[in-house]
Parts: structure tokens; sequence; C-alpha cells
């Protein structure tokens, strides 16, 4: 696995219920490397997503799903796997 990409910043959250929140994210694309031909080729995202203004943003959201678009237009839903802001990818959007 090789970084593809380190991406910080702050971005727009958000919920199922439509609430929409900043956020901060530093977050890490892995991916395969790009002159090895994989069986099945993915992208991993795996970083942190919180807000400095809430102290109640991961634990409120702990385990659902919600979407982040980032500084640079990129989305993808995501959920918090620890209190600490930890990520799971849920779906690449673009």
């Amino acid at each position: 696995m090789k970084v593809l990409e380190h991406l910080q910043g702050t971005g727009i959250v958000t919920a199922l219920d439509g609430g929409e929140m900043r956020a901060k994210y530093d977050l890490q694309i892995t991916g395969c490397e790009p002159n090895i031909p994989p069986v099945v080729s993915y992208k991993h995202v795996s970083g942190r997503v919180w807000s400095e203004q809430d102290p109640y943003f991961v634990p409120d959201h702990i385990h659902k799903i919600m979407l982040i678009q980032m500084e640079d237009g990129r989305k993808f839903r995501f959920f918090h796997r620890e209190m600490d802001g930890t990520v799971g990818l849920s779906k690449w959007i673009g």
C-alpha cells in the first residue's frame, strides 16, 4: 500500500437528519502501487474528522453515517469508528 494523498482542512459534514456543521479533517488515502497491477484495485481512507467548536461532535455521532464535503469539493460518506474521531469509509462519492 502506498499513501496516494494526505488531506487536511475544514469541510462541511452533513448528518442523516440534514443538519450541517463545519469539521476539521486529517485523512490519508492509500492504495496499490501504480506500477503494480492489482488483482482488485481499491482505495482506503483513514484518519480523523472532528469539530473544534463542538466537543460532543464525535460522541453524538459515533457509528452514524455522515457525509463530508472537503475543501476541494470531493465527498464521501463516513462513520466514526472510535471516540478519538477516527473514521471508516462508508462510500466514496468523488
